[in-house]
């Protein structure tokens, strides 16, 4: 299982180095800024998929049947600025965001002197699906959202509180601190990070199957579920929490793992 953990994770960082480029050293020019900002109707349990290189993502309930999105595009001048695409194609069931950087022969060396991201800012429906959200270079923040959560992130960090649903997560090189508010939608809860530390919060009266382990880290949880400390490397945690239920997988590779009660 762990050597298959680092797999997984390193065929998803595989094509980093291409992406990398984007973000170099800084020149003397002011830089260029761009705002994107769009409002529309969206169904309370829509699909939303987000793609983004270099820029943080923020994604708040709202408690309304709609989706209100800012980008915010920097650039350290206005050839770098014109590369970028901020790609949007809505439904009202079904979001789909992309950050795409134009490609041609001159990008290496006219790129080497400048920078570039995109933030994103939405604040969406409770119930929405974040059916997937991909991010490179940039932190993922999420509040109140209930639905469906997938995300893969590389050299970032994860934050989200309020979750109820089927969870999914694949981290390299970043922390993830997850809050659930309940388990009452959740089929399953899979956590899966190289290079960085898991926290998740349960509810106190949760019901719940974990299944832990790390290759090098820690394991620590404020259930009373015995841990196993390897001879060599690594520990592991298996156990229920009150009548046992939703199954939550947590797999870590040079980090440790936290169970904490809320």
């Amino acid at each position: 299982m762990k050597n298959e953990i680092i797999k997984n994770h390193f065929r998803k960082i595989s094509f980093l180095p291409a992406i990398l480029a984007v973000t170099l050293s800084t020149n003397a020019n002011a830089d260029v800024n761009d705002t994107i900002e769009k409002t529309f109707s969206f169904d309370s349990d829509g699909k939303i998929q987000l793609s983004n290189v270099n820029g943080d993502v923020s994604i708040s309930a709202c408690g309304c049947n709609e989706v209100h999105l800012i980008a915010e595009i920097t650039a350290s001048n206005q050839e770098i600025r014109d590369r970028i695409t901020v790609e949007i194609d809505e439904s009202s069931s079904n979001l789909r965001i992309k950050t795409r950087y134009k490609n041609n022969e001159n990008r290496k060396r006219s790129w080497n002197n400048g920078h570039s991201q995109v933030t994103y800012t939405l604040s969406v429906p409770n119930d929405v699906q974040l059916s997937d959200i991909d991010l490179v270079n940039g932190d993922l923040k999420i509040n109140g959202v209930t639905g469906k959560l997938k995300a893969d992130l590389v050299n970032g960090e994860l934050h989200s509180d309020g979750l109820t649903s089927t969870t999914s997560v694949n981290m390299v090189n970043g922390d993830m601190d997850i809050k659930f508010a309940d388990l009452s939608n959740a089929e399953r809860v899979n956590l899966e990070s190289v290079n960085g530390n898991i926290t998740v919060y349960l509810p106190s009266d949760a019901d719940a199957t974990l299944d832990a382990e790390t290759v090098s880290g820690r394991i620590s949880n404020e259930f009373g579920i015995n841990v196993v400390k390897h001879k060599y490397v690594g520990s592991e945690m298996r156990g229920a929490i009150g009548g046992g239920g939703v199954k939550i997988n947590l797999d870590n590779v040079n980090g440790r793992i936290e169970v904490k009660s809320h």
